[in-house]
């Protein structure tokens, strides 16, 4: 007899790397609101080297 065992995860390991991943998304867009405007400009301003 080949009895084949599943092993699942816990719920409360899989609420815990959703959870982990939700902060992680939240810092990232956080960052690119904090961030962003100057990040623009760099690039706008890199790329405009470029031109001339």
């Amino acid at each position: 007899m080949d009895a084949q065992t599943h092993r699942r995860l816990p719920p409360l390991l899989i609420t815990a790397l959703a959870g982990a991943g939700l902060l992680l998304s939240l810092a990232a867009f956080l960052g690119w609101i904090v961030q962003g405007p100057e990040m623009f400009l760099t690039m706008a301003e890199s790329g405009l080297s470029w031109c001339l």
